[in-house]
């Protein structure tokens, strides 16, 4: 049996869908599968709170004691706002096995049209005077109530962040470590039948040997006792109190014998990742145990503070690998996760909605996750973290495009907006992750930045080559431009995301074209030389700027289109780098930026790329995902 759904009404930042409670729809709904979830989004977006919804319906294996709160009530944010009065958490599971049902059999529903059996469960909670009532019910209507030994079968293991893997691992009354060991089977014994545990009988043994030690006249510990009960008669027991002090073994009974023990990796004192592997591995020690006839569910809370990036993938794969290890509920906001989890396994939670994002609910097609699986990596993954996303084709965009929201007031990280290089025309399969079959808002607006690549007429004049077959003279290449930048709007842009294009061919092309050529061929003047071994950056700025003059400096307007293709040529024919020249262009703009700082005239960075025709089109991707 697994958890298949969650559902919650006014707790914490989930609230309800309706104006009555007993009628209200949940105010979120979590689908979860067999096998691996793994919860992922910002801070604060509610991931905790549905880790804790399910904790406070199901409980805990380590039996801690937790309860609600006022706070735990759903207050909404608008002001003059109360605090709700009533609250409920409903799980409800699915694929119970003949034991499983048997087990729960008189509290399970039937589902008609799949002939399978299902369990609902649902605590609900009312604040009466200062007071928090709960209720635990189980059935559809939650009007049954559950003995406490199938309340057990329900429990959970829970791993909290930041949590004592010391305290766990080692002796102690509240050793966790001895709590999985009582519950395997090498540890049951028949207590009403009068049966002893080996290890029962070999710590009689030893505590024997230890009392002999400290009362046999021949051994030093028989000493060592008579000293300090000579102290305590002596000096501090009053006359008359006779009472003798003894050093020995406690406990004698199994359980106490377990509290005794530690779990070790090494001789050395363990760092707290191994002694959180040692955890997590000793818990999985409970899913191993075949005749455990009820739930196999693990919730783990922000996997990166129990282990550092190598561990985490190993326990991810390790979980992906075993069949009948249960449920496993991750949360994180670790992008290294992210990048690794097989997308049909993530859970996205933006803003109290939650997005699974299996094929059954994206738009996502078979060989979109085939794709974004190979390729998917940390910086990409930093999409599912994100309040915007700006996707680019290249390098030129994902290194010029934060410095130009810089200059124009909108940092990206400042708006939470990550860039997502794709490296390729793969654009549609990313923007795909955001587009749900139901038609819902993701909530993340998309920007895509892409090229339109139509060639300019001086590339064929140029290269002496004939003009494609559309196109015969420059009305006709506008025509072909505006059609095939439509089409490719109307096929990308669906509700936040739009994806945005140049009027002619690419960015540097664009730039060639713009006020800000001079800077473009600076930049790549610097690009082409930076493999000298006497390069100096300054130096090369300086030598950029008299051939500017040279070449250009008498050229009349006549001649715009020619000089913008000739300064772009050496780009696209890959005579210097582009990712080069988009940092020292950025280097180049941000430099220049800084030293206009007050001046508000037309000829500033700031103003030429706020009012730049040709440039627009990054402007407005850029504003589309800093919406103030």
């Amino acid at each position: 049996m697994y958890l298949s759904k969650l559902r919650i009404w006014n707790f914490r930042r989930f609230s309800m869908v309706g104006e009555s409670f007993e009628s209200a729809l949940p105010g979120v709904e979590v689908c979860f599968k067999d096998g691996l979830n793994v919860l992922v989004g910002e801070n604060d977006t509610g991931k905790t709170a549905i880790v804790d919804a399910i904790r406070y319906v199901l409980r805990t294996q380590s039996a801690e004691y937790f309860t609600l709160d006022e706070k735990d009530f759903f207050k909404s944010s608008e002001a003059g706002s109360k605090r709700t009065t009533e609250l409920k958490i409903e799980c409800e599971f699915e694929n119970l096995s003949e034991a499983e049902a048997g087990t729960f059999l008189e509290w399970c529903d039937y589902r008609r049209d799949t002939h399978k059996q299902y369990l609902q469960v649902r605590l609900y909670a009312k604040r009466v005077d200062g007071r928090i009532i709960q209720r635990f019910g189980v059935g559809e209507n939650a009007s049954y109530q559950m003995d406490w030994e199938a309340r057990e079968k329900l429990q959970v293991v829970y791993l909290k962040p930041l949590r004592d893997a010391l305290t766990d691992m080692t002796h102690g009354y509240k050793s966790r470590l001895a709590q999985i060991l009582s519950a395997l089977p090498a540890f049951r014994v028949n207590k009403k039948g009068g049966d002893r545990h080996k290890l029962e009988e070999d710590y009689e043994r030893l505590k024997a040997e230890v009392d002999s030690y400290f009362s046999k006249t021949t051994e030093d510990g028989a000493s060592i006792l008579k000293d300090l009960n000579e102290i305590l008669t002596g000096h501090f027991l009053r006359e008359g109190e006779n009472r003798q002090a003894n050093i020995q073994l406690t406990g004698s009974e199994l359980p106490e014998i377990l509290r005794q023990l530690d779990l070790v990796l090494e001789a050395n004192k363990s760092g707290l990742g191994s002694l959180n592997l040692l955890c997590i591995a000793a818990e999985l020690l409970l899913y191993k145990e075949h005749q455990h006839h009820g739930l196999k569910l693990t919730l783990i809370e922000e996997l990166e503070a129990h282990l550092h990036p190598q561990y985490q993938l190993s326990l991810i794969n390790y979980i992906k690998e075993q069949t009948g290890m249960g449920q496993f509920i991750l949360t994180t906001h670790s992008t290294v996760l992210g990048s690794t989890i097989p997308l049909d396994k993530l859970i996205v939670v933006k803003d109290n909605y939650v997005f699974p994002m299996g094929s059954e609910h994206t738009k996502l097609s078979f060989s979109s996750y085939q794709f974004l699986e190979r390729f998917m990596e940390a910086t990409r993954a930093n999409l599912f973290f994100a309040k915007g996303v700006i996707i680019v084709e290249g390098d030129a965009e994902n290194l010029l495009i934060p410095t130009i929201a810089e200059i124009i007031g909108r940092p990206l990280h400042r708006y939470g907006v990550s860039i997502v290089n794709v490296g390729s025309t793969a654009f549609k399969r990313y923007a795909d992750i955001f587009k749900r079959k139901d038609g819902s808002d993701f909530g993340v607006p998309v920007s895509i930045i892409s090229d339109l690549d139509v060639r300019a007429l001086e590339y064929y004049t140029t290269k002496g080559k004939d003009y494609p077959d559309e196109i015969a003279d420059a009305s006709d290449l506008e025509k072909v431009r505006a059609d095939k930048k439509k089409a490719i709007e109307d096929a990308n842009n669906e509700g936040k995301i739009h994806i945005y294009l140049p009027n002619q061919w690419t960015l540097e092309y664009e730039i060639a074209c713009s006020k800000l050529q001079k800077y473009l061929f600076c930049a790549i003047y610097v690009a082409e030389h930076e493999g000298n071994k006497t390069f100096q950056y300054e130096e090369a700025l300086s030598e950029a700027d008299k051939e500017w003059a040279k070449q250009y400096g008498g050229k009349t307007k006549e001649d715009a289109k020619q000089r913008a293709y000739d300064i772009f040529s050496k780009l696209n024919d890959k005579k210097a780098s582009k990712a080069a020249t988009a940092q020292y262009l950025a280097d180049l703009l941000s430099k220049q930026h800084q030293k206009e700082i007050g001046d508000n005239s037309e000829n500033t960075i700031k103003y030429i790329l706020e009012h730049e025709p040709y440039l627009q089109y990054i402007i407005d991707a850029i504003k589309h995902v800093t919406k103030k």
